[in-house]
């Protein structure tokens, strides 16, 4: 099965002293799979998902995601397109005044043509239960609201890879159950790849496969509940 993402031996500090937010992490996400990157606050999950999409450069190591390296200057915006990425606080993620604007934002600035535009809204828009909502402020609607229009500007851009960094961190848990839903439908549907960094170990549990991250560096892979044909 082709490799998506794969990160060999990568280290990064954010400050000049000795602690490393990522040290030596190696890690290789296949073609479909749906993985949980877990570990506790400060362990370093969230500095190795913006290694995958170039947000950051490792200072050792190398990050490929479809073999493009993010080394490679020429390559970041193919990168960047491959790689959709949903945050924790929906509230700052909001780009525009209307949500269908809001949804639209990348494709409008990569130039995609109106008619190809609208479609691939409408499609992001209705998959994440948010058309009813097109015409309304972001900022008027409930967490859980924001953060499906998130996860719907993302989709509109048809991102190989989805990349969600604690989505339900901000929202209450029956909010955050309606999140899950979608990205397990997302994968079970679409065959999206998708990787959820989570201190949650319920959540982590719902995945094919379960990375478990420790002061930066990997300290267990194993199956999840969603494991019916993972590849530990």
């Amino acid at each position: 099965m082709e490799e998506m993402l794969r990160a060999d031996n990568i280290t990064f500090s954010y400050t000049d002293d000795q602690h490393r937010a990522v040290d030596g992490l190696s890690l290789r996400v296949k073609r479909g799979e749906y993985v949980a990157v877990l570990g506790a606050n400060g362990c370093g999950k969230s500095t190795l998902a913006k290694h995958f999409n170039a947000i950051l450069l490792p200072q050792a190591g190398t990050v490929y995601v479809e073999d493009m390296s993010t080394a490679d200057e020429d390559k970041l915006f193919d990168i960047r397109q491959k790689v959709g990425m949903v945050f924790q606080n929906p509230d700052n993620q909001i780009v525009a005044t209307v949500v269908e604007e809001d949804v639209a934002f990348a494709l409008e600035n990569l130039g995609v043509p109106p008619a190809e535009m609208r479609a691939r809204v409408d499609e992001a828009m209705q998959m994440a239960g948010i058309y009813k909502y097109r015409e309304k402020g972001p900022h008027k609607l409930s967490g859980g609201q924001k953060q499906r229009v998130a996860i719907a500007r993302a989709m509109a851009n048809d991102p190989a890879i989805l990349l969600a960094d604690e989505p339900t961190g901000a929202l209450d848990s029956a909010t955050g159950r309606l999140v899950m839903d979608l990205f397990h439908r997302l994968h079970r549907e679409q065959g999206k790849t998708i990787v959820l960094i989570t201190h949650s170990p319920e959540l982590a549990g719902e995945c094919q496969r379960i990375v478990t991250i420790k002061d930066g560096r990997v300290t267990g892979v194993r199956r999840g509940g969603g494991a019916a044909d993972a590849a530990v």
